[in-house]
């Protein structure tokens, strides 16, 4: 009996995204695999479409092909089957390639090239020590520069403030102690009036009251988190909060509290084999989204820009995303911003590699507890052997990220003492 193969046949499941303009909306239908390219929607049309929806990672509603304008993805021609579902709520249901064209066959409907598959966007540099290298050619792209130029002087870095360097010195300082720190804290008011009201939070639950530094100190965070929180808020004076970022963006402080409280709460579950510094960690969740700043500062018209396609990809990790439209991460512009500042190196590579679960290399253990805080506050799968190279458990981590959100009503309100400093 001759035996006959199998044919072979290819399902994809798709997404919907809506666009509007000042004269309507479009529907726009593309692999989940895929990127939307806004650019070529906007070549196709002639007209500038932005998403309605402001963060929709499960899509928008499918849409009857009679009452919408669409484009659909062209390469979808070639598939077997697609899935697609009607609303975010739906279950997926399989179609034939033949039933979805006629579906969409009427005349508003048009099958063209309007996305990129993720595997043919650009990786970042697996070294970071070609990060600035990259950078560079990615800015020559945009801006016509000499490569030869410095990286400082294309991107125009912003001076660290004043009171940030002299916490920088105090802390590779060993002989310095809490005096020194209680007066270089005391140099900024409103600095120190931060730190004493983050120590007298509910979330710490110190009894009485507290009413210094020294006493934040001594009776509430100690020396370490007293310094690496001090410099984390005073290093987010450097800039501005973004006015044209992604419409479902959170704070910004709000993430970097967020992540800093939660990095607290893992180490003290990480066997002492594993654990980095407290402190550190602690700093580390601060400064973590440090790049998303340091784009919107830098890089205006092409910070709008990606804001629109990560409105547009909810779907896809903003690496991908920024890899596309940049050429860089926010975590490769932040690492290297901060190691320009002279922040502590474990914490630069930290950030560096917090979106590369594979990561082995030196700090690995602080880089992948910030993996691990990423995907617990995106709510993102974790990938187990993270999990194991850190000797934690998934119920154990889970745990430390329900505790936090417990207490986030006490979050926001030491966010409201960020923002209300800078207002």
């Amino acid at each position: 009996m001759k035996f006959v193969a199998p044919e072979l046949t290819h399902t994809k499941k798709v997404r919907v995204v809506h666009l509007a303009d000042h004269t309507g909306r479009l529907q726009v239908i593309f692999p989940e695999d895929s990127m939307l390219d806004l650019a070529a929607i906007a070549r196709l049309t002639k007209r500038r479409f932005d998403p309605i929806a402001n963060y929709n990672t499960a899509g928008d509603p499918l849409l009857q092909s009679a009452n919408c304008s669409s484009i659909i993805e062209k390469s979808l021609l070639k598939e077997s089957f697609i899935e697609i579902r009607s609303n975010a709520n739906s279950q997926y249901h399989q179609l034939s390639t033949e039933d979805f064209i006629t579906r969409f066959s009427g005349p508003l409907s048009r099958f063209e090239n309007i996305s990129i598959h993720i595997d043919d966007i650009q990786k970042p540099s697996s070294n970071y020590l070609n990060d600035e290298q990259q950078m560079l050619e990615s800015l020559g792209q945009f801006q016509s520069i000499r490569l030869k130029q410095r990286l400082e002087e294309t991107l125009e870095i912003p001076p660290l403030p004043a009171i940030s360097n002299q916490i920088i010195r105090l802390s590779s300082n060993e002989s310095s102690g809490m005096d020194e720190l209680c007066d270089v804290i005391s140099l900024d008011p409103s600095l120190a009036a931060q730190v004493v009201s983050w120590a007298a939070s509910p979330y710490y639950g110190a009894k009485g009251g507290i009413e210094s530094v020294k006493d934040a100190i001594i009776r509430v965070l100690g020396y370490d988190m007293v310094m690496n929180l001090a410099l984390g808020l005073s290093m987010g004076n450097a800039f501005a909060q973004p006015e044209d970022g992604p419409r479902h963006y959170e704070d910004f402080w709000l993430s970097s509290v967020s992540h800093a409280a939660l990095m607290e709460a893992l180490v003290a579950v990480v066997p002492i084999a594993h654990r980095p510094s407290s402190g550190h960690a602690y700093l580390t969740g601060l400064l973590h989204n440090f790049g998303f700043l340091a784009i919107s500062t830098m890089m205006p018209p092409h910070f709008s820009i990606l804001s629109r396609y990560k409105e547009a990809n909810a779907h896809l990790t903003s690496d991908i995303v920024e890899m596309q439209i940049l050429r860089f991460t926010k975590e490769q512009l932040g690492s290297w911003l901060l190691k320009h500042w002279d922040i502590p190196e474990n914490i630069c590579i930290a950030i560096r590699y917090s979106k590369s679960p594979s990561y082995q290399g030196e700090y690995a253990n602080l880089a992948n507890l910030l993996y691990i805080t990423h995907q617990l506050n995106s709510h993102q799968e974790i990938e187990p052997s993270v999990l194991e190279r850190m000797g934690v458990s998934l119920e154990q981590v889970e745990a430390c990220h329900s505790k936090v959100q417990q207490s986030s009503a006490e979050l926001y309100k030491m966010v409201a003492l960020i923002n209300g400093k800078k207002s």
